[in-house]
């Protein structure tokens, strides 16, 4: 039997996606790390590239940016429209052809999409693509080395350890968190080797904290953020 493709999946999670997102601990505490990387901005052209509920897309516009929104999703970009009227909103597939002009944005941000992206390179490609020469491309993904590690605890139950069984080989499976996703696990080094074999060259590389260590060790980063940029 053929798989569903990542579109029907997400097209089918977009509501509980939004909604659960919407309120998340983990959704805000990625939305401080970006909202303290771009306080400002001076009229620069960005593009949300996998946009999903457009929460972002609306930041970077209320931040006096010219952003368009993006999305493979009808029913993500459906309700990123409703949600926010005021900003613009394109069906386009991650992994395709973007309906973009080469050397268009000044910023490509890309928050917590790639790691649901089967089509990597080719992602990669159109990014450098349609990025101005020195243009910036910053991306998170969740840690690829933690992410599919379960916690183990200590003998107080205290959550301190991460069972970690592969990273550098690739492999995909599904998550249900709000209905069937596809994750595609890769090593930190194909996303910065993918990444550079387009002209997009690492800068900058952060590994937030994301647990207070009362229940859970605060040792484990969730998140992944890295910055490219364009040196074609």
């Amino acid at each position: 039997m053929k798989k569903p493709s990542e579109i029907f999946l997400w097209n089918r999670a977009a509501e509980d996606y939004a909604s659960s997102q919407e309120f998340s601990a983990f959704a805000e505490a990625n939305r401080t790390i970006v909202k303290n990387r771009f306080p400002r901005f001076h009229g620069e052209t960005v593009l949300d590239l996998g946009c999903g509920p457009g929460w972002y897309t609306e930041y970077f516009r209320s931040c006096g940016t010219s952003v368009i929104g993006c999305d493979g999703s009808e029913a993500m970009i459906a309700k990123a429209r409703d949600s926010y009227p005021l900003c613009r909103f394109d069906l386009a597939v991650l992994g395709e052809s973007l309906p973009y002009e080469s050397n268009s944005f000044d910023l490509v941000f890309c928050n917590q999409v790639l790691m649901d992206v089967e089509k990597l390179s080719e992602t990669l490609s159109e990014t450098a693509r349609i990025l101005k020469p020195g243009g910036l491309f910053y991306m998170s993904v969740v840690h690829p080395a933690f992410y599919d590690a379960p916690w183990l605890a200590d003998e107080t139950g205290f959550l301190r350890y991460k069972k970690l069984e592969r990273y550098l080989s690739e492999y995909s499976f599904s998550n249900f968190f709000w209905g069937e996703t596809r994750h595609y696990h890769r090593p930190i080094s194909v996303y910065i080797n993918e990444a550079f074999s387009h002209d997009l060259q690492l800068v900058s590389i952060t590994e937030p904290p994301a647990y207070d260590g009362t229940e859970k060790s605060a040792e484990f980063p969730l998140f992944l953020f890295m910055e490219f940029c364009n040196h074609k």
